[in-house]
């Protein structure tokens, strides 16, 4: 079928012109991503981290090393630091200006989609697969959140596209091309995406060798070339940091990597859990359009042997090889299968294309009409479940659901039955495209009531209100002091203008490294620090986590200072005096 061609009605029905499908997808994910970006503000987790290294790239520090809280942090490479300091030169520093380079890359994504999608004579499948990963609901929580995976995912799928490209063509000049978004993935999150691309080509390989023998494939996947320009482009900034940054070198390459992933890593601060850790993330991650996924499979038989088939065998390959590589590791965090989620879209809009191209488009639109349609009923039961039953809206509000966010559920899961109704009519009506955008319109839903949401929990997940009130109380400075704690309860006291944040008696394991290799004075200090600055009549403040009040009054330091009461904390100010 042309790449231009509308599809015949009596396989698709009536399509839109092939650019405005396009660019309605392409918006329709923007709106998603960008919309209310900076509302919620920075958070007291990674984002705060991350936002505090590139706001000081961006205000005169080095760009070589990255530093948090003034100390080194080499956990991982800097590539979305640089990003996000040039966000701020640009545009000012803020939430959203943190937040755009990993929006961004995420909105991108579903642009490849389309692109790829093109190149292979499926611009169905790459319109579809754009729609269902840029608007699933992992996806668009996680793009839209300060991580490394969101661009470390594009570099990688990039390069993940261009070998499949190189291999279905064997084009040595395609597999050099993939090397540059491959080092740029490496740049953004380390030798991961290295490896995780190595394993895919591997399974590839062992299992599904395609037109290309093996030991062609082999060959091309080992292009000289193509590895001097992946080396130029991810080992330049390794080398000089190593030369540059004692202890780099062990901490980088090998803690960081090797015994993340063995559960080794010192010191320890990752998650664990079982080995079926990741199947229901993996349902979250692609949400809404779990349903309409799984009609594809049932309604669509084995994929042929076009390009574009083939494309989808190296996405279902490269999905089981990533379940299986994160389900291995001892680490565990939900985002590392972020690269899943448009793996299987793209898997999902291949069947789609193929059904058309098969002549049985009819039968599938009545099977994803059935899965849009089981969604908005399951939207729809869960609101009744909280509004009836006692149980479960205490459940709810005990998860952290504020009182007015459990009262906007019902008019989401109204929102979500309404376009699941809409968007089941107009398949089964022959409307595809048209019945697709619509339900694509769920994830500007959720994503408006997820920002909602996160507003509404601001005094649990930033210090925000904290730093106001400390500003305005010392509008001079004053020596800000956290008690053991730093990332996930009070990091973003840096973000909002309270820097350096000294840590009394540090537990943390992010400034572990940083403190011991710190050039200068080192923001993890005891008890005696604060006691000097007492008796020099500094202007002074401790965070204390409610949690820790206790040994926090055990030191003493609490005497003389007067006490604010926060929603998770408690700091002690102590105004100062004339020395």
């Amino acid at each position: 079928m042309p790449l231009s061609a509308p599809l015949p009605r009596s396989l698709g029905g009536k399509t839109l012109p092939p650019w405005v499908a396009d660019a309605a997808v392409l918006l329709l994910v923007a709106a998603c991503m960008f919309w209310g970006l900076g509302r919620p503000p920075i958070r007291d987790n990674n984002e705060a981290l991350y936002a505090d290294i590139a706001m000081a790239m961006s205000q005169g520090g080095g760009w070589l090393i990255p530093h948090l809280n003034g100390v080194p942090y080499i956990e991982k490479p800097p590539l979305l630091y640089w990003l996000m300091a040039l966000s701020f030169k640009a545009f000012g520093v803020g939430a959203w200006q943190a937040r755009l380079p990993d929006a961004l890359a995420a909105w991108a994504a579903s642009l490849g989609c389309i692109l790829l999608g093109r190149r292979l004579d499926a611009p169905l499948a790459g319109r579809a697969a754009a729609l269902m990963a840029g608007t699933s609901l992992g996806w668009v929580e996680i793009g839209r959140t300060i991580l490394f995976d969101p661009l470390m995912s594009l570099g990688w799928l990039a390069a993940l596209a261009l070998v499949v490209l190189a291999e279905q063509r064997e084009s040595r000049a395609l597999m050099r091309w993939a090397m540059l978004p491959l080092g740029l993935a490496v740049m953004t999150k380390g030798p991961e995406a290295l490896v995780l691309l190595g394993l895919v080509g591997l399974v590839q390989l062992l299992l599904s060798p395609g037109p290309l023998p093996r030991a062609r494939m082999l060959r091309l996947f080992l292009d000289p070339w193509a590895i001097v320009l992946f080396l130029l482009v991810a080992l330049p900034w390794q080398l000089l940091a190593a030369w540059h940054q004692s202890g780099f070198a062990w901490f980088f390459w090998v803690n960081e990597t090797i015994d993340r992933f063995l559960g080794t890593r010192i010191p320890e601060d990752f998650h664990h859990g079982p080995w079926w850790y990741y199947l229901p993330k993996l349902l979250i991650g692609t949400f809404q359009w779990t349903g309409p996924m799984a009609a594809l499979a049932l309604c669509t038989r084995r994929a042929g042997a076009s390009p574009a088939a083939r494309s989808a065998v190296w996405a279902r390959n490269a999905s089981l090889g990533l379940l299986l590589f994160f389900s291995a590791s001892s680490d565990k965090g939900a985002y590392y299968l972020l690269p899943v989620v448009v793996l299987l879209a793209w898997w999902a809009g291949q069947r789609l294309q193929q059904a058309v191209d098969e002549g049985r488009i009819a039968t599938a639109r009545g099977w994803i009409a059935a899965g849009c349609l089981l969604f908005g009923l399951a939207a729809a039961g869960l609101w009744l479940a909280i509004a009836t039953v006692p149980e479960v809206r205490l459940m709810a509000l005990r998860s952290g659901l504020p009182r007015p966010q459990c009262a906007l559920l019902p008019w989401l899961s109204l929102s979500l039955l309404a376009i699941s109704l809409l968007a089941a009519l107009l398949l089964r009506s022959g409307l595809l495209e048209a019945g697709l955008l619509v339900f694509g319109l769920s994830g500007m839903a959720m994503s408006l009531f997820a920002t909602e949401l996160a507003v509404a929990k601001t005094p649990d997940t930033s210090q925000q209100h904290v730093a106001q009130v400390l500003h305005a109380m010392f509008p001079r400075g004053v020596h800000m002091y956290s008690w053991q704690t730093f990332e996930d309860q009070d990091a973003s006291l840096l973000f909002y203008g309270l820097r350096p944040l000294r840590v009394i008696d540090s537990k943390s394991s992010d400034l572990w490294f940083g403190c011991r290799h710190a050039a200068g004075p080192s923001p993890c200090v005891g008890t005696a620090t604060v006691r000097d600055a007492m008796r020099a009549g500094r202007p002074l403040a401790v965070w204390v986590a409610r949690d820790r009040l206790a040994s926090f009054l055990g030191t003493g330091l609490a005497v003389g200072m007067r006490p604010l009461g926060f929603r998770d904390s408690i700091v002690f100010v102590r105004r100062g005096s004339a020395p």
